[in-house]
């Protein structure tokens, strides 16, 4: 089956129950939105569950350069939910699953993540993969995906880090 697998890590110079507290804040997460350059952005849920785990779910509309090859099946402006279902805390390591639902678009993505301490820090762990079933061109089509993706979390993080020395 053709995929694209993607493995990100982003290290933050403090504790995991620093970072955690951060990805949890509301203003933290409205923020990181705009960060993103969301066209609208809505935070639906972010809430504990019963098992000590945390559910956190976002709305977003984003805007997109899409090539000539994609633009009959990605329109530019695509509304996305994006869903994170975290563990409880194991002993220094947060483990979670994520996933981003596309209206209107043949992709799935998501996969596990963990934020796991370090001597340093802690490091953010994503993984997953990236699936667009679309005959002929789907693995362009995942690659363009990916390179999305991976734009805009690298910007989550960069305004993470910034947001913690801002408050530090």
């Amino acid at each position: 089956m053709r995929a694209v697998d993607l493995h990100l890590e982003y290290p933050y110079e403090a504790p995991a129950d620093v970072v955690w507290a951060m990805f949890i804040d509301p203003d933290f997460i409205r923020a990181k939105l705009e960060a993103t350059g969301a066209l609208e952005y809505e935070l639906v849920d972010c809430a504990p569950t019963p098992d000590g785990g945390y559910c956190i779910t976002t709305q977003r509309t984003v805007q997109a350069e899409i090539p000539a090859f994609a633009r009959k099946i990605f329109n530019p402006t695509q509304s996305m939910t994006q869903i994170e279902d975290w563990e409880a805390d194991g002993g220094g390591t947060r483990p979670g699953e994520w996933r981003v639902e596309t209206k209107g678009v043949p992709v799935t993505t998501g996969g596990p993540t963990r934020l796991e301490s370090t001597d340093h820090g802690c490091v953010q762990h994503i993984e997953g993969r990236i699936k667009v079933s679309v005959p002929l061109i789907g693995g362009r089509l995942e690659k363009f995906v990916f390179e999305q993706a991976k734009a805009i979390t690298d910007t989550e993080h960069a305004f993470g880090v910034q947001w913690l020395a801002d408050r530090a």
